[in-house]
């Protein structure tokens, strides 16, 4: 899949809004309610699993439907014999009977879109329920005439029912969010996962079709995967606390007194009843993050393993054994690929399996050698490791019985280490509202397979759910020196989310702001997170700041930066900006950045991701990263957080950008005048421009070049007195080894005469700018706050407009120019720019 910037930013201002425009590509058909289209994806699309998934008992008790590998598949409780049932390209997940036995009702995955069929298994013909839209969740009424089922095809997910007769379609319930994973009580009622943000629940609407009443809420809780008993009046279902998932049952005439079922310290999912309602049926992942079958007494007690004694694929199966090298013959982990010929993705069977959400490739990654059971047919595999390595694609012919094995020699375009540069991807999640539970070692072979060195995953609040809190401050290395630290996002969302690099002691409050819960009073700040985050010697930085491509400063209301960024980077020396993320955009971004620059704030850039490594549909780890020089001899996660925060090297989404300028690099100085400077440019694919900054303007733009090597370039400048010069690549085509929006890479700057010196009228206009940043901002949180800021975040607003308004009279003296702020009455932004153009200043 090829894109060019201007063909993203094209179709993306004509389809999409502002805000959502530094986001990846979305392969499914949007949904109304979600802001991020990813955890739509992410927690209600069917994932692909090793191992059984969503298990659905049989009416007569005899067998079990499930997921597995992508396909559907029954097992026979009394021989322990699996039987694959389909064998379709697509992914077919979410099993359920009907009642008389003869049916099943499945949710497929074309990669692109989902349909419900319904599969009638005397002789295998098909029935597809599909729209335009989302359709999920399939559900039979107990009579079996109907079919109730989830679809978006009115724009939100709401929950539907088919006359299986007929085939008409009438809407049934639609709540305010999200409406889905309907279960049919045997009276006639229904039970559903209900969402209005930021409360997630389960109601019932009972059989008179008029009387909807919730059951039970949680904050952000995507699995709750109800089922109903067989006959009763009872449900059990999965309740999120911390990074645990635990069943629990409930009398839904008395939902005030739930009974837990399964222990604390587990991933509990799935649950269903058995036929006669004494057993649940569920699913856990073990440390290897493959799934089990698991089954339990409704009245509670031990729960124990169902056995899978085999598995009878409809087609003879081969073995295939993939081994990954540096191109010098060195076994090396590495991301792999690999696809049935038709188009059908295979999991990984020693490890969690992925979806590159931006380009729709499944993928996951190997220490270096991987044993697969293959299916007799064509395969398509491919491998790489890391942004500059050049992806090999093979492909082979498994046949019954065979035993085969395919070498795939990975050849790299620039190698960092060699070149005294290391990586860090410095803002992701470990765990998030997956479906499995990693711990922090797990993380360590997605990042040798992506060849980076260091990774700062985040523990974070899902609103009143601390994920992984208990992690905070554990460290894990290898021999080879990759490294992560566990730190912490302080996530206000109302003042901006902030990453604490390396942090190893948590700040509290994990989140406060007006649209929070008060438990004890609103006067917090992220000043305080700031401030703490330095005591113990940690990088804070603001994250995932600017959504869309144009110049925040062009419009606030449209493309507003958090609002208390701007007070934070005044007042605070040292705070970071996260240039880099697959959330936001690094052009917005990097116009807000070239603002606190001009002001002689020597802000550190830094790149994140913003994955959740227990996600399945996510961009790879070090998607977003930074590259830093480090000394042979003091390598490690504290040695590169110090590069970073001297404002070192460069961050990129897959590009490599060395420059220097008469012989200094990033993080150094250089004196004004005519000066020469040198780009090495490094990248698989092709670059679209190669941009120098002076003061925020450009100065030389030049063209980029077609990948797949290195390009030098070089010339002379002519440097002001004060200010800083850095450069820039922008655009081209996006595809493996990257997996991000569009190609991007940014230097650090170099300082001209001294760090932090500042050009007099470029110092001018960014300090008005940042004054009309800071009256918006203040203007929201007196809205927020109804009128009563808190005091200590008022001080903050009153010292920044000070020190802004001081430095705009410093130097308006010297430059003559009239502040901007003085010409445009409050409340109204300056002419945004035409909305085709990719802003250049």
């Amino acid at each position: 899949m090829k894109k060019s910037l201007s063909a993203i930013l094209a179709l993306s201002l004509a389809m999409l809004s502002q805000s959502l425009l530094g986001q990846w590509t979305h392969q499914y058909p949007r949904v109304e309610g979600y802001s991020h289209q990813l955890y739509l994806e992410q927690e209600n699309l069917p994932i692909l699993s090793s191992g059984p998934i969503n298990p659905a008992p049989s009416p007569d008790g005899e067998q079990i439907a499930f997921s597995h590998q992508g396909w559907i598949w029954l097992l026979d409780l009394e021989s322990g014999v699996a039987r694959q049932l389909t064998d379709g390209a697509g992914i077919d997940g979410r099993p359920r009977w009907s009642p008389d036995g003869e049916s099943l009702a499945f949710v497929r995955d074309g990669g692109a879109d989902t349909a419900v069929v319904v599969k009638r298994l005397s002789d295998g013909a098909e029935t597809v329920v599909d729209t335009p839209a989302i359709e999920l969740d399939p559900e039979f009424t107990r009579d079996g005439n109907s079919l109730l089922y989830t679809s978006a095809r009115t724009g939100r997910l709401a929950i539907w029912q088919r006359d299986l007769a007929t085939g008409d379609d009438e809407k049934l319930i639609e709540p305010g969010g999200l409406g889905r994973g309907a279960r049919s009580l045997a009276d006639g009622g229904i039970v559903y996962h209900a969402k209005d943000y930021p409360s997630f629940g389960l109601r019932v609407r009972e059989a008179d079709g008029q009387t909807d009443r919730l059951l039970f809420e949680q904050g952000w809780m995507a699995h709750f995967d109800p089922d109903v008993h067989p006959s009763g009046r009872s449900m059990v279902y999965s309740v999120g606390n911390g990074n645990d998932q635990r069943l629990a049952v409930m009398d839904i005439d008395q939902p005030g007194f739930p009974r837990w079922l399964t222990a604390v310290g587990g991933k509990a999912l799935h649950p269903a009843f058995s036929a006669d309602g004494t057993t649940i049926y569920f699913v856990e992942a073990n440390t290897n993050q493959q799934f089990e079958l698991r089954q339990i007494d409704v009245a509670g007690g031990p729960a124990s393993a169902v056995e899978i004694a085999r598995w009878d694929y409809t087609s003879p199966v081969g073995k295939a054994t993939i081994i990954t090298t540096r191109d010098n013959g060195e076994p090396a982990p590495a991301r792999v690929s690999v696809t049935r010929m038709d188009g059908h993705p295979v999991a990984n069977p020693g490890g969690p399996t992925f979806v590159d959400n931006n380009n729709g490739d499944t993928y996951f990654y190997s220490p270096g050698s991987l044993e697969l059971d293959l299916p007799q047919g064509q395969y398509r595999i491919v491998a790489t490791r890391g942004p500059f390595s050049m992806p090999v694609e093979r492909s082979v012919d498994v046949s019954r019985d065979a035993s085969l094995e395919l070498v795939a020699a990975i050849p790299e375009i620039w190698n960092p280490g060699n070149a005294g540069y290391a990586s860090a991807d410095h803002h992701i999640h470990l765990n998030a509202s997956g479906v499995t539970e990693l711990d922090l070692a797990d993380l360590l072979l997605f990042m040798r397979g992506e060849a980076l060195d260091s990774a700062a995953p985040m523990a974070w609040n899902q609103y009143n759910r601390f994920i992984d809190a208990h992690r905070v401050g554990q460290t894990e290395t290898t021999a080879d020196g990759t490294s992560a630290l566990l730190s912490q996002e302080v996530r206000s969302d109302f003042h901006g989310h902030l990453g604490m690099i390396g942090l190893k002691d948590a700040f509290h409050p994990w989140f406060f702001g007006p649209i929070e819960p008060v438990y004890s009073n609103r006067d917090f700040n992220n000043g305080q997170a700031i401030a703490h985050a330095r005591t113990k010697g940690a990088l804070a930085t603001y994250v995932h700041p600017v959504d869309g491509h144009a110049d925040p400063f062009a419009d606030l209301a449209a493309n507003s930066p958090p609002h208390e960024l701007v007070i934070d980077g005044v007042l605070t020396d040292g705070v970071g900006l996260e240039l880099v993320c697959q959330w936001t955009s690094s052009l917005g971004t990097a116009e807000l950045w070239y603002r606190f620059l001009n002001i002689g704030r020597a802000m550190p850039a830094t790149a994140g991701t913003d994955m959740m490594a227990n996600f399945y549909r996510i961009p790879a780890i070090g998607t977003a990263r930074a590259y830093v020089p480090v000394a042979a001899n003091a390598t490690g996660f504290d040695a590169v957080v110090e590069q970073v925060r001297r404002g070192t090297g460069f961050v990129t989404t897959g590009p490599g950008l060395l420059f220097e300028v008469n012989g200094s690099t990033p993080g150094e100085t250089v004196e004004s005048g005519t000066r020469s400077w040198d780009i090495e440019l490094v990248s698989v694919r092709p670059v679209e421009r190669l941009e120098i900054i002076v003061n925020g303007e450009i100065v030389r733009a030049l063209d980029g070049f077609d990948g797949k090597g290195s390009k030098r370039y070089s010339g002379a400048i002519d440097l002001p007195k004060g200010g800083w010069v850095a450069a820039r690549a922008v655009g081209g085509e996006t595809g493996w080894p990257s997996m991000g929006v569009f190609p991007f890479a940014h230097s650090s700057p170099i300082w001209i005469g001294h760090i932090g010196s500042t050009d007099p009228m470029a110092a001018q206009a960014a300090a008005n700018d940042l004054l009309r940043a800071l009256d918006y901002s203040e203007a929201q949180f007196i809205e927020g706050y109804s009128g009563a800021v808190p005091a200590g975040l008022q001080v903050r607003i009153d010292q920044a407009r000070r020190e802004l308004e001081a430095l705009e009279d410093r130097v308006g003296g010297h430059s003559g120019v009239r502040s901007e702020r003085d010409l445009t009455p409050q409340g109204e932004s300056a002419p945004a720019p035409h909305p085709g153009a990719i802003p250049a200043r």
